[in-house]
C-alpha cells in the first residue's frame, strides 16, 4: 500500500458511511505499477451503547445499504462497529415505540428489522462482516447479512433471546439452518449458549478467525485489496448467483410472517 485516502459521504443519526481509497503495486508484464481502490465502510456508530440495535439503528441501516446501491463504483462494503464492541444486539434499554393508530403500521415498524438484513443482503456489492468484541442476536444476524466474515479470536458470538422469552425473529432461523445445519442451528438458538469463534471458523460460519483487532484491521484490508483487484462485472455476476440460490433455500416467504411471532408470544405470555 503506498496512500490512503478517507471521506465521509453520508452521516445519520446511529450509522456513517465512509468512503476510502488506497492505491496497491500490481504487477504487469510491462513492469509494476499502481492501481487505485475504492471501497466503503459501513459504522455503527452507538459505542456508549456497545451499537446496540434500537428502530433508529435499523431504519438507518436501510437508508445506508439503500444509498450504496448507486454507488456503482464501489463493488466492496465493510459493516463495522465503532468502540469496542461490533454490535451487541437489541437495546433493551430503549424507550416505548411510539403510538401508531393503524395494525398495519405497527406490524410494518415491528419488521423493521427484517428489512434492515435484506438491505444488506440485496446490496449488489460484496460485503465483508467486521467483528470484534460482541455479535449477539440481531448483531450476529447482521453477521449472517454479509458475505464474508472475519472475526477476532475473543468475541463473543450467540442468540440470547431465547433467556428473555423471546423466539428468533428477522428470517435469522432460515438463514442460521442454511450456514450451519438445523441441528447446530437448533442449538445455539434454544439453549442460547456461546459460540465461539474457532467453532464458527471450524463450521464455515465464518471465513477467518484473527487474534487482536490491529490484525483485524490488517487481514480486511488484504481482502478488500484481493476483491478490489478483481473484474467488478465478475464479481457482480457472483453476488447475483449467490443471492439466487439463497432463494432457493426459501429465506423469504417463509419468514415474511416472523415477527408476527412477537405479537403471538406476548398474546399467549398474557394469557389472552
Amino acid at each position: 500500500m503506498l496512500t490512503e485516502s478517507s471521506q465521509t459521504i453520508l452521516t445519520l443519526e446511529n450509522v456513517q458511511v465512509q468512503e476510502k481509497c488506497f492505491e496497491v503495486l500490481t504487477a504487469k508484464e510491462q513492469g509494476k505499477e499502481t492501481q487505485l481502490i475504492s471501497y466503503a465502510v459501513v459504522w455503527l456508530t452507538r459505542s456508549k451503547s456497545r451499537n446496540a440495535l434500537n428502530t433508529k439503528t435499523l431504519e438507518d441501516l436501510i437508508e445506508a445499504f439503500s444509498f450504496l446501491q448507486t454507488q456503482y463504483h464501489l463493488n466492496v462494503v465493510v459493516l463495522a462497529g465503532k468502540g469496542k464492541s461490533f454490535c451487541a444486539g437489541a437495546d433493551l434499554k430503549a424507550g416505548p415505540e411510539p403510538f401508531v393508530p393503524t395494525a398495519r403500521e405497527k406490524r410494518y415498524r415491528l419488521q423493521v428489522g427484517r428489512r434492515a438484513i435484506a438491505a444488506i443482503e440485496n446490496l449488489e456489492a460484496i460485503t465483508i462482516a467486521k467483528v470484534h468484541g460482541h455479535a449477539a442476536g440481531g448483531g450476529l444476524g447482521l453477521v449472517q447479512a454479509c458475505d464474508l466474515r472475519i472475526v477476532c479470536e475473543n468475541t463473543r458470538m450467540w442468540f440470547p433471546e431465547v433467556d428473555i422469552n423471546l423466539p428468533l425473529t428477522w428470517g435469522l432461523t432460515a438463514r442460521l439452518v442454511r450456514d450451519l445445519g438445523r441441528p447446530k442451528a437448533m442449538e445455539l438458538i434454544t439453549m442460547g449458549s456461546n459460540f465461539p469463534a474457532q467453532d464458527a471458523f471450524r463450521l464455515g460460519f465464518v471465513n477467518q478467525v484473527v487474534q487482536n483487532e490491529k490484525e483485524l484491521d490488517q487481514v480486511v484490508q488484504k481482502w478488500v485489496s484481493i476483491l478490489g483487484l478483481k473484474n467488478a462485472s465478475t464479481l457482480h455476476i457472483i453476488k447475483t448467483q449467490f443471492r439466487q440460490l439463497d432463494s432457493l433455500v426459501d429465506l423469504g416467504r417463509v419468514t415474511d410472517s416472523d415477527n408476527d411471532l412477537l405479537l403471538y408470544n406476548k398474546m399467549l405470555d398474557s394469557n389472552l
